[in-house]
């Protein structure tokens, strides 16, 4: 029998890094080698962490295989041999989107070298899950794969115990988790209650749980280390000990000022309070430590976790204080140790469905700061308690039933390629064009030419109705009148007789394969109502013909909450179902925001969407960043209207929140959310962080620190001309090298350069955030 072979995705692994991921994949790795399983494991990790690959397989045995995912830069466009994609720097909803592709990427490539997995296992935080669950739907990859992701404690699930603003990076981490749990083939949780709380959360129904596994992980421990005291010490000396993380939804406030007060309405109490945990964030350690009175300093030991971690379990109270836990190995590694245990019975990784008894295996307290300090007093003066019990399952894969391969479906349905034109004819060879490639071969093309006046589109128009007339699959329709972007749309789907149907601009075009591609995905998955091809943004028919992109523009699909701030679902360019579009057709009422009204409504019935990771639409009006929007009274009013049409009317909470992510800079929208025709890519190179302007998040620290370095030199007008220079190699072209067209919008060149150093100084974690603090004083 050939053996299982294994990817866990991850950036933590005990014990090179600090975290709870990290020690439940270090753990299913040892106790599968320790009872011999036919698994064969590999890791990859990204390269923001400081992890030596040999040092990883020299730690196991060598019966592990490490990995490294290299990112491209920033602004890299280069294609590969799977396709052209955009750069890590393309993606405005959240860098994790970005980081998500790279590791397809990655799994992709070793798929074409022949090493193929059984299994790839994401964590749901951060949502790295997300661009491999796209590409394997669209039947481009991973089709004998399983593709599982964990439930550990994924962002949405903690974002409420954390301090978090209204920024577009929040938004888009939030939906990258959600999607890629919806996506998963398989979801492993490690409680009952953790997997049906993640289910309601995030509003899934009840067939969701019929692909989580529910899987109690193995407890390694250690070798016991001798206790730093003797394990009968009395009662009114024995250390309290917090051994998780100094984070806020770990609630180590919560510890000190429960130790704090025990120790004042207790005053016989001769204890120390142990901190022996990381601190990711030293501004809330600052805070952490302000709440310890002055003459209490010498109570409250702040250590990091060392070999002696145990020791100071067994001889102390454990207290977890956190207000949430997807399993907390932490608890039942102090049980094992002997540990007199103090649980938050808040939590529901502690509640009543978890092993963990009240009074038997550890001491529960409600969440409040009294009954906590009850609860400490009981665990101190109390007998000892009796350790846990647990039931460790087998994983998944050693049982994995392994899938057969993909079948693609044998009908080949018709697909309407409308294409809408106004005044735009000069284009409509070049779109025409790019269909006859198409490696589809059952597409008929309907061109909508909505109120043109120009003379020259009517030469064209007159040309192409002649060609039309010669047979069948293309024809030209005429309106009299321009009747906007949403009435020339529902005209043209009227004269459409695809099953599918996809709609153009005239100054746009598709890849060969997209249309291919589209059909065979939703041929296979019916869930799915339409797909959303990622863009690329040209300014010259050369740049198209060598796939030389000035810009991208990047989406989520369904995405109901990010919805609400922007249109990050689709550009007016997508492949869609035609029974979809029927039942919602475009709102002509609307004078502006029509096909974020149009998408908004989709996602909020609950229609979903598949995302292509390459670039498969090509937009020459993606080069117009910064569309002409309306005034800020008109953008509300619409906002306004787009909220009211919801087939179910938001809570007011949630309309008072889509109100707030536009009351600040809210004209700036590089989603397409605020141009009247929404025709703006959602991200490209020059958007300059504007997407986090949306939802009131600053621009980075580093283009603020580099103007002011930039201001600076040009009061020195010989040298800021030379350096400029001697960085780009030449001087810009004037208009006249360019032959009279207008200059190419790419974000000043002292950002792209800073944005690269700022992506190799973020490989050290520790000097980024030492620089980012040194700095901040300029601005």
């Amino acid at each position: 029998m050939s053996m299982t072979r294994v990817c866990l995705v991850t950036d933590e692994l005990y014990p090179f890094t600090p975290g709870g991921i990290g020690r439940v994949a270090h753990n299913l790795i040892m106790d599968s080698l320790r009872h011999g399983a036919n698994v064969e494991f590999h890791l990859l990790f990204p390269p923001t962490v400081s992890v030596q690959k040999a040092h990883v397989e020299l730690f196991f045995g060598g019966q592990v295989k490490a990995h490294v995912c290299d990112f491209r830069e920033a602004c890299q466009t280069t294609a590969d041999a799977h396709g052209l994609y955009p750069p890590t720097g393309a993606f405005r909803d959240s860098r994790w989107h970005g980081e998500s592709l790279e590791m397809m990427r990655y799994l992709k490539a070793r798929e074409a070298e022949g090493l193929r997995f059984d299994v790839i296992e994401f964590a749901d935080f951060r949502g790295w899950a997300f661009a491999a669950l796209q590409e394997k739907h669209l039947g481009l990859a991973f089709g004998q794969t399983t593709i599982s992701v964990r439930l550990h404690s994924s962002y949405g699930t903690i974002m409420h115990h954390e301090p978090n603003t209204l920024e577009v990076e929040n938004l888009g981490r939030f939906e990258i988790e959600r999607k890629s749990l919806l996506d998963a083939d398989l979801v492993v949780g490690h409680l009952p209650c953790i997997a049906e709380f993640n289910r309601r959360f995030y509003g899934f129904d009840d067939a969701w749980m019929r692909k989580v596994r529910v899987e109690f992980p193995p407890v390694v421990m250690e070798s016991p280390a001798e206790p730093p005291l003797p394990l009968d010490v009395p009662a009114n000396q024995r250390n309290l000990v917090f051994v998780t993380k100094i984070q806020h939804f770990k609630q180590p406030d919560v510890f000190v000022r429960g130790a704090v007060l025990l120790m004042r309405t207790w005053p016989e109490y001769q204890g120390k309070a142990i901190l022996a945990c990381h601190a990711f964030d030293p501004d809330f350690l600052a805070e952490v430590k302000g709440l310890i009175p002055s003459d209490l300093t010498d109570r409250f030991v702040f250590i990091k976790p060392g070999p002696d971690r145990e020791a100071y379990m067994r001889a102390g109270v454990v207290v977890i204080t956190s207000s949430y836990e997807s399993l907390n190995l932490t608890a039942y590694e102090a049980s094992v140790a002997g540990a007199r245990l103090v649980l938050n019975s808040a939590c529901l990784a502690f509640g009543a469905d978890s092993p963990f008894v009240d009074g038997v295996h550890c001491h529960k307290y409600d969440g409040g700061l009294d009954s906590l300090v009850g609860a400490m007093r009981k665990a101190l003066e109390g007998p000892a308690l009796t350790p846990v019990r647990w039931t460790v399952d087998r994983p998944y894969w050693e049982r994995l039933v392994r899938p057969a391969p993909p079948t693609r479906a044998s009908r080949s349905p018709l697909v309407s390629v409308v294409i809408i034109n106004h005044d735009q004819g000069i284009f409509l060879p070049i779109a025409l064009q790019g269909l006859a490639a198409s490696t589809y071969p059952e597409v008929e093309v309907v061109i909508v030419d909505d109120g043109s006046t120009s003379a020259f589109d009517m030469l064209v128009l007159q040309r192409l109705e002649r060609s039309s007339a010669e047979g069948p699959g293309f024809r030209v329709v005429r309106s009299p009148v321009h009747r906007g972007f949403a009435g020339a749309r529902n005209l043209g789907l009227r004269a459409a007789n695809g099953e599918y149907v996809v709609f153009l601009e005239s100054d746009d075009s598709l890849s060969p394969e997209f249309i291919q591609h589209a059909v065979s995905a939703l041929e296979e998955r019916p869930e799915f109502a339409g797909v959303v091809p990622t863009g690329g943004c040209f300014h010259s028919s050369e740049e198209l013909a060598n796939r030389q992109f000035k810009g991208f523009m990047t989406y989520l699909g369904d995405c109901p909450t990010y919805a609400l701030a922007a249109n990050q679902i689709s550009a007016p360019t997508f492949f869609l179902r035609r029974a979809v579009l029927e039942q919602n057709p475009y709102n002509e009422a609307l004078s502006g925001y029509a096909n974020w009204d149009f998408f908004l409504r989709l996602v909020q019935e609950g229609h979903r969407f598949l995302v292509t990771n390459q670039v498969h639409f090509y937009s020459r009006r993606g080069q117009e960043l910064f569309p002409v929007r309306p005034d800020q009274r008109q953008h509300f009013r619409w906002l306004v209207r787009l909220l009211e049409g919801l087939p179910v009317p938001p809570h007011p909470s949630t309309r008072l929140f889509a109100l707030l992510a536009h009351s600040r800079e809210a004209m700036v929208d590089p989603h397409g959310a605020l141009s009247p025709h929404s025709t703006s890519p959602s991200s490209a190179s020059g958007t300059l962080e504007s997407a986090q302007a949306l939802t009131g998040a600053v621009r980075p620290l580093r283009y603020d620190v580099v103007d002011i370095m930039n201001a600076a030199l040009k009061r020195l007008p010989l040298v800021h001309p030379l350096l400029k220079q001697a960085v780009v190699g030449r001087p810009e072209p004037s208009n006249a090298e360019m032959g009279g067209a207008a200059p190419v919008e790419m974000p000043p060149l002292r950002y792209v350069l800073v944005d690269h150093a700022n992506m190799l100084v973020k490989r050290v974690p520790v000097l980024h955030r030492a620089l980012k603090q040194s700095v901040s004083w300029l601005t």
